[in-house]
């Protein structure tokens, strides 16, 4: 399961352009993206096919319900790939989630040429009740335990940073103490707040500053700050706003809205995705069927 209840995204501070100053990456002209050995097409990074699901219900059968030729990606926030992703068409995205030894036993022990895709890195390491990485520990983690992965046929995506000020200076950082060694393909980023204009911004300047294509493999409409939260009525308008934007922009290759959990979640229950019986609510079923 996942311990990420306390976001910190306040719409003022995300208006704010990006201010880091590590050298932007290449974009490359010809992507090769990987599949799984046994995995179907699914049209990773493709317009219509750019929703992707995360997963925190291990092999519940309910994750039948999200899968549709607009989903193709899949992460669980570590290694337990659900049993029945593979038959379901799913890219199976595993994590190295934090610098633990548990962690990166997992990882070594898992992560195998097939077993998955795209590799994603440390969740939030900017936050301490996340992976809670400095960057240079972060940096020496990914070259040791990452980048021999490549080697296998996957690609990677960077540390996923919370969308707090602190994340933009650790990814900087981070990025430094590479050197330019850690192979990295793709940007992740985590965004929560309200607005869809606010995470407009938030991901163009992270795409202008690194160069690289982006997964948004968290975000939601959720007020962390005063005030009262987003409405479903809200909370859909934003929903639609930000599948049509990755849809429409070629740099987005994939966005994982926050919200598959048969409990209400707290402070926003508008943004469940899931139902208690497993089934999508009609957020839900808004999002994988790419409905905007």
């Amino acid at each position: 399961m996942i311990a990420k209840f306390l976001k910190i995204a306040i719409p003022s501070l995300l208006a704010a352009a990006c201010t880091v100053g590590a050298a932007p990456g290449t974009v490359a002209s010809n992507l090769t993206l990987p599949r799984s050995a046994d995995a179907t097409q699914s049209g990773f990074g493709q317009k219509g096919s750019k929703v992707c699901i995360a997963w925190s219900e291990g092999n519940d059968a309910s994750l039948s319900h999200f899968k549709t030729s607009h989903v193709s990606g899949l992460y669980t926030w570590g290694t337990n790939k659900p049993t029945s992703a593979n038959a379901l068409g799913f890219d199976f995205w595993p994590m190295l989630w934090s610098g633990s030894q548990d962690s990166i036993n997992a990882f070594e022990s898992s992560v195998k040429a097939g077993f998955g895709t795209i590799i994603l890195g440390f969740n939030e390491p900017n936050e301490q009740g996340q992976a809670n990485l400095d960057p240079n520990t972060a940096a020496a983690l990914w070259k040791q335990h990452i980048v021999p992965k490549k080697a296998l046929g996957y690609k990677t995506c960077s540390p996923a940073v919370s969308a707090a000020p602190s994340g933009q200076q650790w990814m900087q950082q981070f990025m430094q103490a590479c050197g330019g060694a850690c192979q990295i393909d793709y940007m992740c980023v985590h965004w929560y707040g309200v607005g869809f204009t606010y995470l407009q911004t938030y991901l163009e300047n992270w795409h202008n500053q690194y160069g690289l294509p982006l997964l948004l493999t968290e975000f939601a409409e959720v007020n962390y700050g005063s005030g009262a939260q987003p409405s479903l009525s809200d909370v859909t308008a934003f929903t639609k706003q930000t599948l049509q934007f990755v849809d429409n922009t070629s740099w987005m290759l994939a966005a994982c809205p926050f919200g598959i959990q048969r409990t209400p979640f707290s402070p926003n229950p508008n943004i469940a995705l899931q139902n208690s019986d497993g089934t999508p609510t009609q957020l839900g079923s808004i999002v994988i069927n790419d409905q905007y």
